[in-house]
């Protein structure tokens, strides 16, 4: 009976999380730190699908979804902050962010959640999860991310399928520091980082090592001082893979950018 009542009360305090997401309130709670993760904080963010046509945006894909900050854990040798992730009240996923200094580390996959490739693209990338620096506010230049190449892959063409290797470089930059209005809400102090990924791929045809054209891909995060990621844009694709002695794979994909709406930092 104790744990039927502990129950009770753990259903009231999620419904009383989520009910305070839902509301309109913005709190900036002043401080020095660029990238705030205490427990009990939610950020509510617009997600807006970006046609993989025109690059517009497609109001009526409109989608909310609702992060709400756990108590610090670990992983992965890192004290990492959970942030729950809940889209028309149902949790989709939890990420992880952890923080040194002034850098900031998401623990991602080379591509971001919610996009979906081709299926040549995504047997090139890895899809196992890794702790990546996204963010380094006292940086000066380009960071390496990750450098790597992945070897034992093999694609499907015309019935067979056809040996490839591939070196995936992802390297993140700070491009400046300005004051953003998103939704109504003024941030100042707000710093805008890129993030891209490089694939460059190559194919052995009959013993002969063919490299392929370059697949770039890149994000954009800004991150608020004193709040945290108030946007996020991830580009629609127009993608050519050039195998030299084949036909062109061309690909066109949905991107999105994602805005802060209304957030709570305890």
């Amino acid at each position: 009976m104790k744990t039927k009542y502990v129950s009770i009360i753990a259903m009231i305090g999620f419904a009383l999380i989520l009910s305070s997401c839902s509301d309109s309130s913005t709190n900036p709670t002043p401080s020095n730190d660029y990238f705030p993760v205490t427990a009990g904080s939610y950020f509510v963010y617009n997600n807006i699908r970006l046609d993989s046509t025109t690059g517009n945006r497609d109001m009526t894909a409109l989608q909310v979804d609702s992060l709400v900050v756990l108590a610090a854990t670990n992983k992965e040798n890192k004290t990492a902050y959970p942030f729950d992730v809940y889209r028309l009240n149902q949790k989709i996923r939890t990420d992880y962010y952890a923080k040194d200094g002034q850098t900031v580390w998401g623990f991602w996959k080379y591509i971001p959640p919610g996009i979906t490739l081709s299926e040549l693209i995504n047997t090139i990338v890895p899809q196992n999860y890794r702790w990546s620096k996204f963010a380094d506010f006292a940086a000066t230049g380009e960071w390496t991310i990750a450098d790597t190449t992945i070897t034992g892959l093999s694609i499907p063409f015309n019935g067979q399928n056809i040996p490839l290797s591939s070196n995936i470089n992802m390297k993140g930059k700070k491009i400046g520091t300005t004051t953003e209005t998103i939704n109504g809400n003024t941030f100042p102090n707000t710093t805008q980082f890129e993030l891209t990924v490089t694939l460059k791929p190559s194919i052995t045809i009959f013993g002969n090592v063919i490299p392929i054209d370059p697949i770039p891909v890149k994000q954009t995060i800004w991150v608020a001082k004193s709040v945290g990621i108030v946007k996020e844009e991830f580009p629609s694709l127009d993608l050519k893979v050039v195998v030299p002695g084949l036909e062109p794979i061309t690909y066109k994909g949905d991107g999105y950018v994602k805005e802060l709406l209304r957030y709570s930092v305890k």
